[in-house]
């Protein structure tokens, strides 16, 4: 695998009401980095206080009450999010609350990449969609559901 290319990149934005980080859902994450389907490059957290303030919270500070140790996210914090990804992300989750901030690479797709590229072609773009929206295009939106009876 080449060191000079990247895999498609998404992030998350995982919303914990209330301010408390559990440990669900880490161990899976942390798996999929151990098989090589994911690679953390940004993992940081942003907490939206009552007043609506927005601020950076250190990774240890942020997991520091879970019920499991969640001390292998520490570190995982690059600085990749600059104040207007921080500003948005303290716009779209509720007072009181804290997030998440997943930047994460797509790395299973290096070799299938590396395949096509041996065959003469090339991915020349790639783009995320939105699931709700897809959701929503299929026919499946809150609206609808009850329509299916």
């Amino acid at each position: 695998m080449s060191m000079d290319r990247i895999g498609p990149v998404d992030v998350l934005v995982i919303e914990f009401p209330r301010g408390e980080v559990k440990s669900q859902g880490f161990a899976t994450l942390l798996d999929l980095v151990e098989r090589d389907i994911i690679h953390v490059l940004d993992l940081e957290f942003v907490r939206r206080d009552v007043d609506g303030g927005v601020e950076l919270v250190d990774i240890a500070e942020a997991v520091a009450d879970a019920p499991e140790d969640l001390g292998f996210l520490v570190g995982a914090a690059s600085g990749l999010l600059d104040p207007d990804d921080v500003a948005f992300v303290g716009e779209v989750i509720e007072p009181g609350s804290l997030a998440g901030v997943l930047l994460f690479e797509h790395v299973w797709i290096m070799p299938m990449a590396e395949a096509i590229e041996a065959g003469g072609a090339r991915i020349v773009t790639a783009a995320h969609v939105d699931p709700l929206d897809l959701l929503v295009a299929l026919g499946h939106d809150d609206d609808s559901e009850g329509d299916n009876q």
